[in-house]
């Protein structure tokens, strides 16, 4: 009997409720941070420590010297969303879906503490789904603005970075035609990298974080937008934590390819033997290693790419060679030309533009070199813009299509 009553009293220990346990409706769920330079407010307006503008931005006073950044979160309205989940009684109404609001100040931690201010529930960012940074902020370091972000026990690593060109606060004022939440939109594009490698996919908090301890030159993608859509291709460069330029959509997807991280893509070729019809490659399999090649007086990198392709689309009508042997070798040959020159081309535009080691040719010393790295490495971001590379790509057209 005393053994039964101390087996029901454990249960109702380990049956009780979590001691933290707070209701989901109780909890102000942030999908995204927008981060910008802290503008200066319209002229005759700078005393007043309570304007608010048109776009709901909040002057509050801060602990020391002027806000450098405005901070934007994102919040969804359910009852207003497009998509109600199962049983609500919400929706339609004509506001938006979700509530962007802005504060400037000069760090996130103090910033969040002031959204309680106009929130009756607390900020929680377990769901967070993207984070966006001005230029401006970007081209002054990341380090700074994304400290709390690595820190913080709410914030997941895979939560997606974005750079924008302009104010990072109008990428989470788009109202997309498809989704009810700017920032979910946002995040999910990177999932598109098996169809086309112009945008980047390993691009979260934690490879960010990873690419800062190591010292490792990275890229961020780079996202524009519009009233109701935003486009994320080509990236922006990093060297040490800091904006150096962008790269564009093509050179992006070549820099995927010579780090051997492109999922997918298309190439596009002259057609062999008529100059004025072109034909699209689907890329079906890529793989590419990088070694480095040692001698006395210089470093070199040789790269080599294999490659297999559909014959995804041609523009010459009534086509009848497409299973001739012939013109598939040649067509392999103008695949791997092209490539072979937009990859030397992509690192020497690097190497002169930016001196940014975006291909991670230190990794490949590190790994496959140890000895000569041990003696280079304090030169090298130096030597990485002398570095000479010799590129093979060798390709394989195994599917040509249906043909009628």
């Amino acid at each position: 009997m005393a053994r039964n009553l101390g087996l029901i009293v454990l249960c109702l220990t380990l049956l009780t409720g979590c001691w933290d346990h707070q209701e989901i409706q109780q909890r102000g769920y942030i999908l995204g941070v927008a981060i910008d330079k802290a503008h200066p407010l319209p002229k005759g307006q700078e005393p007043e420590k309570s304007y608010m503008s048109e776009r709901d931005l909040e002057v509050m006073p801060t602990h020391r010297k002027n806000p450098e950044y405005s901070f934007t979160i994102e919040l969804p309205v359910i009852a207003l969303a497009k998509s109600q989940p199962t049983g609500s009684t919400g929706g339609g109404g004509e506001g938006a879906a979700s509530w962007e609001l802005t504060i400037r100040g000069n760090s996130f931690m103090e910033v969040n503490r002031e959204f309680s201010t106009r929130l009756d529930y607390p900020p929680f960012y377990e769901h967070l789904q993207a984070i966006v940074i001005s230029e401006d902020v970007a081209r002054q370091g990341i380090s700074r603005v994304l400290d709390l972000f690595l820190r913080d026990h709410e914030m997941r690593r895979r939560t997606k970075i974005f750079i924008a060109p302009g104010e990072a606060k109008k990428i989470l004022d788009v109202k997309p035609r498809i989704s009810d939440y700017p920032a979910i939109y946002l995040a999910a594009l990177p999932f598109n990298a098996d169809r086309t490698s112009r945008l980047l996919h390993k691009t979260d908090l934690g490879e960010v974080s990873q690419s800062l301890h190591t010292k490792t030159d990275f890229v961020l993608p780079r996202v524009i937008a519009s009233k109701d859509e935003v486009k994320d291709a080509g990236s922006a460069v990093f060297k040490g934590d800091k904006m150096v330029g962008w790269l564009g959509e093509i050179d992006t997807a070549y820099m995927k390819i010579i780090r051997d991280s492109a999922l997918g893509g298309v190439i596009v070729v002259d057609m062999p033997g008529n100059p004025e019809a072109i034909v699209t490659l689907e890329i079906r399999k890529i793989n590419t290693k990088v070694r480095p090649i040692i001698t006395e007086h210089d470093i070199k990198m040789r790269i080599e790419t294999e490659v297999t392709f559909n014959q995804a689309e041609k523009t010459e009508a009534h086509f009848r060679k497409s299973l001739d042997e012939a013109y598939l070798k040649a067509l392999e040959r103008k695949a791997e030309n092209l490539m072979e020159a937009q990859m030397k081309d992509t690192v020497k535009y690097v190497q002169d533009e930016f001196g940014a080691d975006v291909f991670h040719f230190n990794v490949i010393m590190q790994r496959y070199a140890p000895d000569t790295w041990d003696q280079v490495k304090d030169r090298w971001h130096e030597i990485f813009t002398q570095i000479e590379t010799e590129v093979h790509v060798k390709a394989k057209v195994e599917q040509i299509g249906t043909m009628k």
